[in-house]
């Protein structure tokens, strides 16, 4: 990184030598220079900043101030050019990650559109696909990073941040267990329709798990591949389905969906993004989770607020 000014470079490179000539040699300047570099410095400071003795330059007290003080200012400008080179790295940066189908459908389209606003010239990749397709797209080098439910990454990639997901419930808004007072469990759900995920969904191996496998022992009315279809079903039917908010944030915000937590132990999930070990990640795709973590906060918070404000208005 280049000084914050020849003067500070002069005065650290001989208080780490202990001697202008050999500082000097460092820099590549003349001895002449460098001293000079130091006369006027202590020129500034209004006392000497060295003790000029037979065996070299030695810090005084104040020597020791100036040079603490040299460090941090030069530490403090590396790190503004750093932040600088970011900013230039996102006005031309690209993003190539792979995420899950519901996470392309709402909170993607915001994530891109927020960080288009501010930098434009940003481009994207975007893959939408099961976990441990787009994991293996890690793998292979296809795209930089996953953001997915979590499972065991394959070899040469790594679990590197994590998110808090729930699992819940979704009915009519008329449903008879939307005015439930109490918190809803697996076992609450069983006597009703229900609208599953295909075997082998994600969302439908995760609800498998919960409450001993009782989700076994029921036949569904429909299963289904598209998260849309089980979306109409259960708003026009008095079926219930299983997802997360990624899934039903646009039905929920329009009244067409109500959703409600599941309180069985198990059903907190975790979206997780993934990259290759080892993987220098880019300033703008630091940028990009960082306005995923952002949304997913606070689509979270709005299904908690919600949940929070249907129990309290029954308890009233």
């Amino acid at each position: 990184m280049p000084a914050i000014s020849q003067a500070f470079r002069c005065f650290d490179e001989v208080a780490r030598r202990g001697s202008v000539r050999k500082a000097s040699a460092t820099l590549h300047l003349t001895a002449a220079a460098v001293n000079q570099q130091i006369l006027n410095l202590e020129a500034q400071v209004g006392l000497p900043l060295f003790d000029r003795l037979p065996r070299g330059m030695q810090l005084t007290a104040a020597g020791e101030i100036v040079l603490a003080a040299v460090r941090r200012s030069q530490r403090d400008f590396d790190n503004a050019l750093a932040q600088v080179e970011d900013l230039q790295a996102l006005r031309r940066g690209h993003v190539s990650v792979g995420v899950s189908h519901a996470t392309a459908e709402y909170l993607v389209p915001q994530v891109i559109a927020a960080m288009h606003g501010r930098y434009p010239d940003i481009s994207f990749s975007v893959r939408a696909g099961i976990g441990e397709e787009l994991l293996r797209g890690v793998a292979q080098g296809e795209i930089d990073v996953a953001y997915c439910l979590r499972r065991t990454p394959p070899a040469g990639v790594e679990e590197m941040r994590s998110w808090p997901l729930p699992l819940g419930v979704v009915m009519a808004p008329d449903h008879p267990l939307r005015t439930r007072p109490r918190l809803l469990r697996l076992r609450d759900c069983l006597a009703y329709p229900l609208i599953l995920m295909a075997p082998d969904m994600e969302l439908r191996s995760m609800l498998e798990r919960l409450d001993g496998g009782a989700l076994g022992q029921t036949r569904p009315l429909v299963e289904t591949s598209s998260v849309p279809m089980a979306r109409r079903l259960v708003a026009r039917s008095a079926a219930l389905g299983f997802m997360v908010p990624d899934n039903v944030a646009e039905d929920v915000a329009a009244g067409r969906l109500v959703w409600r937590a599941l309180h069985d132990a198990g059903a907190q999930l975790h979206s997780c993004a993934y990259q290759r070990t080892g993987y220098a990640m880019a300033a703008a795709m630091e940028m990009f989770l960082a306005e995923l973590e952002r949304a997913a906060d606070e689509l979270k918070a709005r299904f908690e607020t919600g949940v929070s404000w249907s129990l309290g208005d029954l308890a009233v």
